[in-house]
């Protein structure tokens, strides 16, 4: 049975003796939302050596044993994408199951709405696509990375437009919407190449028909997942002109990180650790078994299409992502949309990251 970790400790004894985590506040989080940052927060410091005494595995156990979730089903979303087979990994090969949980998976297109109304307790989602609305109040936490990833910035493959300088004053298609997911990955990209979102016209285009807005003309540039992109790639219709999956800047970058609800987590600290590895643990099988993973995917109808286009995603993508990088990603993403204005700019942001990002330590489970 596994030892618990220093800062899991830290929080199962803050549980046990004031029945909450450490509270905090952020300050101008909302500022341009309309919507009240949540006044709790998950526990914002981590103990030093020798704060806390270690827990031997059976108070560990009492300890889970005690959390409300111990005696429920514990509820899983999952989109279908996949960017989140991890998630179906572990419950197809029983990483959860192993970790003492009982879960189910539970189909959810919006998986962050889903999380706050209360529909799943956790799921996966795109950094990009959960950093601003915390800062809005929803309460969503962060544990661990699945993966590298996972946009193209694509123009047509016979187009004189081969990078963000070539279509400076023209339309760049994201899907979305303004302010979501693509929008915001593209306003990275043109950061990164040296340019303002002023530079540009942004419109918004359903993903699906982003080939058709570059074939009319409606647009120079389509920012959009790998899933649609690489097809079009591979049938020679399009190029890639920027890539967060492959690009230098942006490669090992953890994309997709999984959020756990901030009440489920306050109230669930060790099942919160639970959920964590048994994902970790299906991330690092995932990397090493990529036909496998696609072939369950598709078997157990995860997922539609091929399963060597499936292979071909999944191998795009790095799953043995580290606790460092993801706290780095996740850290740079803040600062980077800071500076932006995607986030408000009177963001504290070191509190923020500290908020945001609640680290399980997980590298015993690569030996």
């Amino acid at each position: 049975m596994r030892k618990p970790q220093r800062g899991l400790v830290f929080r199962l004894t803050a549980v046990l003796l004031t029945g909450a985590l450490l509270a905090g506040s952020l300050t101008g989080c909302a500022s341009n939302q309309g919507a009240p940052a949540q006044s709790s927060q998950v526990g914002t410091e981590q103990p030093q050596p020798g704060e806390s005494a270690n827990l031997t595995p059976e108070q560990y156990e009492a300890a889970y044993q005690a959390e409300p979730a111990a005696k429920r089903v514990i509820h899983i979303g999952y989109n279908g994408g996949l960017c989140q087979a991890p998630i179906a990994i572990a419950q197809e090969k029983g990483f959860f199951e192993a970790e003492g949980l009982n879960t189910e998976l539970t189909r959810a297109e919006d998986t962050r709405d889903a999380i706050v109304g209360g529909k799943i307790d956790t799921s996966a989602g795109m950094v990009a696509g959960w950093l601003k609305p915390i800062t809005s109040g929803v309460d969503l936490v962060f544990t661990v990375g699945l993966h590298t990833g996972c946009a193209s910035a694509i123009a047509l493959a016979d187009s004189p437009i081969n990078s963000f300088a070539d279509a400076k004053g023209k339309v760049v298609a994201i899907n979305g919407g303004i302010g979501g997911i693509y929008h915001n990955i593209a306003y990275r990209l043109i950061a990164h190449d040296g340019y303002v979102p002023g530079d540009f016209t942004w419109k918004d285009f359903p993903a699906e028909q982003a080939l058709q807005v570059l074939q009319k003309g409606e647009a120079s540039i389509a920012v959009l997942a790998d899933q649609l992109a690489e097809k079009w790639v591979q049938e020679g219709l399009v190029k890639r002109i920027r890539s967060t999956t492959l690009d230098e800047d942006f490669k090992n970058e953890t994309c997709c990180v999984l959020g756990i609800s901030g009440d489920f987590i306050r109230e669930n600290p060790v099942t919160a650790e639970k959920i964590t590895r048994a994902i970790y643990k299906a991330s690092l099988w995932v990397e090493e078994n990529k036909e496998e993973t696609a072939q369950i995917l598709l078997d157990n109808k995860h997922i539609s299409g091929s399963v060597d286009y499936a292979v071909d995603l999944l191998k795009l993508y790095n799953y043995n992502v580290t606790n460092d990088g993801t706290e780095k990603s996740i850290y740079d993403s803040i600062d980077e949309y800071k500076a932006l204005g995607v986030i408000d700019q009177n963001l504290d942001a070191e509190t923020f990251k500290k908020q945001v990002w609640h680290r399980f330590e997980l590298e015993d489970l690569k030996n």
